[in-house]
């Protein structure tokens, strides 16, 4: 997995680069934990993109990063399935299949990402982004931003496409476009309201794929943004401290979950 030094480059410039992560810079503490088998280049990578998500956060929409975070950069599956297990507390077989199933995962502050198996720059730095949007959704949420599964999801990969395009990442523009004729492309798509829960999300995975099932989750959050805005998003997972799911998803965007979810589809 090698990766150009003109894209580093560049990368650098766009993220504002820092390679301590200066803890002062952002309001709390990080902490990065590399493996000795992640590549050079891809190390420098992955630290420019947290970088710059901490910064996109914070210049777009005055988010500041204010709660302690601790990343693991893994250099295999066989060292993302151990730190699984090491940072969560999983059992052997919990690890097995997240470290299966996902190539990065954030628990209360701790995100694990599997670096070395991600082929390609551009998905690397879309799975970093993503699970750095699932941090903030539990910093602005305390804790509380899991009960819809598909906007959990689809937050996360609407808001990584949006940061990449926004910072001019190369394969980052059309990323609606291309989601919709991926979908076009499948047998079957999953309905909104089977994915209104986690449980729901995660078995529509096993039966349509996670790309269908997250581009579809990613589709409607995208909908939903047309609609509010990107910030109605961080409303809603603020909203979510003091109230039902429902009752968020209202104030974020003028109407009921389920009336949406009944009416939405991806194309």
């Amino acid at each position: 997995m090698k990766t150009k030094s003109l894209f580093l480059a560049l990368l650098s410039c766009l993220f504002l680069l820092n390679l301590s992560l200066a803890p002062q810079a952002h309001g709390a503490r990080v902490y990065l934990v590399v493996d000795h088998g992640v590549e050079q280049d891809a190390e420098a990578q992955g630290r420019a993109a947290v970088n710059g998500v901490f910064d996109f956060f914070q210049r777009i929409y005055g988010i500041g990063l204010q709660r302690d975070l601790r990343i693991k950069f893994s250099c295999d599956k066989l060292n993302y399935k151990k730190a699984i297990q090491d940072w969560y507390g999983a059992s052997e077989s919990q690890a097995h299949l997240t470290a299966s199933s996902s190539l990065g995962v954030q628990r209360q502050g701790d995100l694990i990402v599997n670096l070395g198996d991600i082929n390609g720059d551009y998905q690397q730095l879309f799975v970093l982004c993503h699970e750095l949007v699932h941090f903030y959704q539990a910093q602005e949420s305390l804790d509380k931003h899991g009960a819809l599964g598909w906007m959990l999801e689809g937050t996360a990969d609407a808001l990584a496409a949006h940061i990449l395009e926004t910072v001019g990442v190369k394969n980052a523009r059309g990323y609606k476009s291309c989601w919709i004729e991926n979908l076009k492309k499948v047998r079957g798509v999953p309905s909104l309201e089977s994915l209104h829960t986690r449980q729901g999300l995660m078995s529509a995975c096993y039966t349509y794929g996670g790309r269908v099932t997250y581009a579809t989750s990613a589709l409607a959050v995208i909908t939903l943004v047309e609609w509010r805005g990107y910030p109605a998003l961080f409303t809603y997972f603020r909203a979510l401290k003091n109230c039902s799911p429902e009752d968020a998803f209202y104030q974020a965007f003028g109407t009921r979950a389920g009336d949406f979810e009944k009416q939405f589809r991806p194309f």
